[in-house]
């Protein structure tokens, strides 16, 4: 199954540095999503140049990244099917970050260590098909 480019993740210090990023580049917030399992804020932008992820720590591993300094994060590419693509590259000996895909609004993700692919963090994304259903409420 061919993979996709998604986006490219770059780690921000803060709020005021993705804005100063994203002013510098010419760049709008298309969307933003806050994922707790990595205590992030990430605004996506959206357009003919491709997306990046801005990626706003609030705590956690991240807020680390590159001694604190933020930087380039990962590569993100796009896979029809997250389990069956985790499933494949588990078969071929790669143990991934996460052993669930992480819930991420409207994507699932989970990634590839840097350990495997030449110094490169990889991002598996998939769209989530639960996103944005809602239990229905009785009536």
């Amino acid at each position: 199954m061919p993979n996709r480019l998604h986006h490219v993740g770059i780690v921000c210090r803060d709020r005021e540095g993705a804005d100063e990023l994203l002013q510098l580049l010419g760049l709008e917030v298309a969307s933003e999503e806050y994922v707790e399992a990595y205590e992030a804020q990430c605004l996506f932008t959206e357009g003919p140049q491709g997306r990046l992820e801005l990626i706003v720590p609030t705590g956690g591993k991240l807020a680390k990244f590159n001694k604190g300094a933020g930087g380039l994060h990962h590569i993100a590419l796009e896979v029809d099917d997250l389990d069956a693509e985790s499933a494949r590259l588990r078969a071929a000996g790669v143990q991934l970050l996460e052993d669930e895909p992480v819930d991420a609004g409207p994507i699932k993700i989970n990634f590839v260590p840097p350990a495997y692919t030449r110094g490169v963090i990889v991002e598996l994304v998939a769209p989530n098909t639960s996103w944005g259903d809602a239990p229905a409420e009785d009536q």
